[in-house]
């Protein structure tokens, strides 16, 4: 049942990169956040009524800081794209040269924190990866 989260990650990210991309540069950005976190908070709540759950309370008390720092990650990561786009950055290489530096670096958080091993395999993969940065980022 993997391939189905993959699948909406996906098209979830092709969408979110498409709607960066459009935001109109008049608007404030973090106005646009403002809409974008309004529907989030729509959704998410009609997504929580949906789905089997503990009361409200319950389900609260269980939050700890990650979900703090992920809606600030969030953020940051929304406003960082809306920028990337509006100062000429193309659709087409913005988000996988991002995603492939954010690779690169959950591969040592992950050796570091969690002593996920650094194999030959992963080390090959990462000069792969910065070979692809450095071609996508010539002109």
């Amino acid at each position: 049942m993997i391939f189905l989260p993959i699948f909406v990650a996906v098209a979830a990210n092709v969408l979110y990169h498409v709607a960066s991309k459009s935001i109109p540069a008049e608007q404030n950005a973090f106005m646009g956040l403002v809409v974008n976190y309004a529907t989030a908070l729509t959704a998410s709540a009609i997504l929580f009524l949906l789905t089997p759950h503990e009361k409200i309370l319950v389900e609260a008390s269980r939050t700890n800081w990650a979900c703090f720092l992920m809606g600030l990650s969030i953020t940051g990561v929304e406003a960082a794209f809306v920028m990337i786009y509006r100062a000429g950055g193309e659709l087409s290489t913005a988000s996988l040269i991002v995603n492939i530096l954010i690779a690169l670096a959950m591969l040592a958080v992950g050796g570091i924190f969690w002593h996920e091993q650094i194999t030959a395999r992963k080390i090959f993969g990462v000069l792969l990866c910065i070979a692809g940065v450095v071609v996508l980022s010539t002109k």
